[in-house]
């Protein structure tokens, strides 16, 4: 069991953590067969992963593109570079191999890791290509490689149809700026979750997404949890793993939800018919009564995921509010945030026992939000990149102030709450949460 908080200077100190936790970490179904890996048999993974590195070469500071589908494997090898101080540069897997052959060459990549469901690659800019399911490693120490708090732990590239991708820098305190402040609040509540571990996460959040690799890598060990992959969007499909597997929480772009609705209102017509307020007031004891009595009017589609879940979280995307309220009806939970790649990526988040409709959260510990005179939001934190990979000019840019511009429309209550209320400029983000 992981005790804390601790010291936490690099990412290798939650890895350390990891290590030491015991059961099962990682689930993976492909449709035809589940695998299963342990805490330890990922920790001992990526320590081999990083022995591989070494003996083909690959030193601290060099990149490896990663270009594949949700997988355990996925995480392991992750690890294993920040073990060796490799840079990680995740590609979303649905993207073409031109736009990974043009990322690949500008960060003169030395190897890509690709899954199952990626196109093949013809032109890799002369990167050797290692296929992760059908990769081993050694069973043995990783090679002793010195980590720093700014060292570089990713490099994360947006796409672009005309214009050269742009690469995201971000370090190991660009992460720990995020990811600590919500283990310090997990650390609060975790002895109430006890009854009902293991927390299990399903994950269709894709690992090339730093929410996803978040809560996929970083928060499940802080129960510690359980994370599950599957392939498809299936509804039944996900619905059945969720029921099956006992997932408490779903961790999604808002498109799930919306398919997800049409499917339970399919199942159980009556979720679509609004239901009357109820109320409001009443302190903590009020707000656990009334979750009490919406879960009682709608406990056939609690019975239909399963009486172990109570929450999605959303990412990547605006949600709905609409879809936010409709979920919140049935007695589920909806937790959203908002942010940025170029904010590693959280800047608000919503507190899963005070959130609040149609806002985005409040900002995390550290990090600073105020609106600029035109309703730009504009952020300020040690969870900001340090700027864009070889493209000084766009960094001048992005913080001509002091403050990362954020492109974003926005307001901020009296009490802090965050909303956003649309673009700056003409940015499409497809409920996919593709830019």
């Amino acid at each position: 069991m992981i005790i804390g908080p601790v010291r936490r200077d690099t990412l290798i100190d939650f890895f350390d953590d990891l290590a030491r936790s015991t059961g099962d970490f990682l689930v993976h179904d492909d449709g035809f067969r589940t695998r299963t890996f342990t805490y330890t048999d990922v920790s001992r993974g990526a320590r081999g992963f990083a022995a591989r590195l070494a003996a083909a070469g690959v030193v601290k500071g060099d990149k490896v593109v990663f270009f594949s589908e949700n997988r355990p494997e996925w995480i392991i090898a992750f690890w294993g570079c920040l073990l060796s101080g490799v840079v990680v540069v995740p590609i979303d897997y649905r993207s073409s191999p031109d736009f990974l052959a043009r990322v690949a060459r500008i960060v003169s990549a030395k190897v890509v890791l690709t899954g199952l469901e990626v196109p093949p690659l013809h032109d890799t800019a002369g990167a050797g290509i290692w296929r992760l399911p059908d990769l081993e490693w050694p069973d043995g120490p990783a090679p002793a490689t010195p980590i720093v708090k700014d060292d570089v732990a990713e490099i994360i590239f947006t796409s672009g149809a005309t214009a050269e991708p742009k690469g995201v820098i971000i370090t190991h305190r660009n992460v720990l700026a995020n990811i600590v402040p919500v283990e310090h609040e997990v650390l609060k509540y975790r002895r109430y979750a006890r009854p009902f571990a293991p927390i299990r996460f399903l994950n269709l959040l894709p690992l090339s997404h730093m929410f996803g690799q978040a809560m996929a890598t970083f928060i499940p060990p802080m129960l510690p949890g359980v994370v599950l992959f599957m392939r498809g969007y299936n509804p039944g499909e996900i619905v059945d793993q969720i029921k099956k597997r006992r997932v408490s929480v779903l961790v999604s772009v808002p498109k799930i939800l919306d398919v997800l609705k049409e499917h339970v209102v399919r199942l159980h017509p009556a979720a679509a018919v609004e239901m009357p307020s109820l109320g409001s007031g009443g302190g903590a004891m009020g707000v656990l009564k009334r979750t009490a009595r919406r879960w009682w009017q709608h406990r056939a589609i609690h019975r239909t995921f399963g009486y172990k879940f109570w929450a999605f979280i959303v990412g990547a995307a605006p949600l709905d509010p609409a879809l936010e309220t409709f979920w919140f009806h049935t007695g589920l939970t909806v937790i959203q945030g908002y942010g940025l790649t170029e904010t590693a990526p959280i800047v608000t988040l919503n507190h899963p026992f005070a959130s609040k409709r149609g806002s985005v959260g409040k900002a995390i510990a550290g990090v600073e939000v105020k609106i600029a005179d035109d309703g730009e939001i504009l952020v300020r934190g040690e969870n900001v990149t340090t700027g864009y990979f070889n493209a000084a000019d766009e960094t001048a840019r992005a913080f001509a102030d002091g403050w990362f511009h954020t492109g974003d429309i926005g307001e901020v209550s009296a009490d802090g709450q965050v909303f956003i209320r649309g673009r700056k400029k003409e940015v499409i983000v497809t409920p996919e949460g593709l830019n």
